[in-house]
């Protein structure tokens, strides 16, 4: 939706509650019961405030705007798309209105249990690039919710996420799609995506600096194996490594080119097993996988031998290795190192 569109659609409407500003801490941009006009909408998102969210609607109007989390995904893909081909020729953009349309995604998946389901089905491949940003956005988001970080901290997640691969447009597209495996030469020029993504997002006035900075250092990692710079935990600042870990997992669930799609199993043991590594970090993949782990309670699974087995009980430091029921038989995979998890039961 356009500035113009927004500035039409809701000049007239009444704020329903005092507005404070998402930018600055405490500053009070407008108070309850004011009436908005074209300048007013401006201000409020200037300040990352979507007018959708503060103003008195009737019954029929909120059925509007409250529609459902997966068709709001689908209709952000081609503003991610034409966002992104903006920035990196450097045309004007609208870069204010895809994030007040993506907050409003991610308000809602963020409490959408069926949101894991939604991002992770079949990806058309022309859209790779624009549905992973938006899907390592949300998993950041949901990722900071569950340790505890702000509402504020949550969105800025998801800016960070959404943004963090932006540089992949300046690299040869026949690089990217190449059906093998890449040469070392090949993987050389991939790796500059991130410095061109720095570069690209470092000019943006209304991003927070980490955006750029995640752009950059998203692909190192904590034991110091990473690139560009072969840093250590220390020097990754905290919600970058969340971003990482997001990178990471949906990477695994989502098929490209050569790289076949992981089951959400597959996917959980490889990401522990990059945490065991020091390659990511523990502290945010074990109550990942916890979260999602705790999802599958009680669903029918395969295993590797080809069994079936249902989850029963999920340990809160070994989420990924769960106590399982196979017929009469209860058996505890902590237990078991042989016995894996590998897709859902047909």
């Amino acid at each position: 939706m356009k500035t113009e569109q927004i500035n039409m659609n809701l000049s007239g409407y009444q704020l329903k509650e005092d507005v404070y500003s998402n930018i600055t801490d405490g500053l009070l941009l407008m108070k309850k019961g004011a009436i908005l006009s074209k300048k007013n909408i401006e201000l409020l998102m200037k300040h990352q405030i979507n007018p959708f969210d503060v103003i008195v609607m009737n019954t029929e109007e909120e059925k509007e705007v409250n529609i459902p989390v997966e068709k709001q995904y689908t209709s952000l893909i081609d503003e991610v798309r034409e966002t992104f081909q903006q920035l990196v020729q450097e045309e004007d953009s609208d870069v204010d209105i895809l994030l007040q349309n993506y907050k409003r995604v991610i308000d809602s998946s963020i409490n959408e249990i069926s949101i894991m389901d939604i991002i992770h089905q079949k990806i058309d491949q022309e859209d790779y690039l624009y549905q992973h940003s938006i899907n390592v956005g949300i998993l950041s988001a949901i990722i900071g919710k569950i340790l505890g970080l702000t509402n504020k901290q949550c969105h800025l997640l998801s800016q960070m996420g959404l943004f963090h691969d932006i540089g992949m447009l300046k690299i040869d597209p026949e690089i990217l799609q190449k059906d093998s495996r890449l040469t070392h030469h090949e993987y050389k020029e991939i790796q500059k995506h991130t410095s061109y993504g720095k570069s690209i997002l470092f000019r943006l006035s209304q991003l927070d600096l980490l955006v750029s900075r995640t752009a950059l250092l998203h692909h190192e990692k904590i034991n110091g194996k990473g690139y560009p710079s072969n840093r250590t935990e220390k020097d990754i600042p905290f919600l970058i490594q969340i971003i990482s870990v997001a990178d990471t997992f949906n990477s695994m669930c989502t098929s490209y080119t050569y790289k076949k799609k992981k089951t959400y199993y597959e996917a959980i043991y490889e990401l522990v097993g990059e945490a065991y590594s020091n390659s990511l970090n523990p502290a945010i993949v074990i109550p990942f996988t916890n979260y999602i782990m705790r999802k599958q309670l009680f669903q029918k699974v395969q295993l590797n031998n080809s069994q079936t087995a249902e989850i029963i009980f999920i340990h809160q430091n070994e989420p990924h290795l769960p106590l399982i029921r196979v017929d009469d038989s209860y058996i505890d995979l902590r237990k078991e190192p042989s016995l894996k998890i590998i897709a859902l039961a047909n």
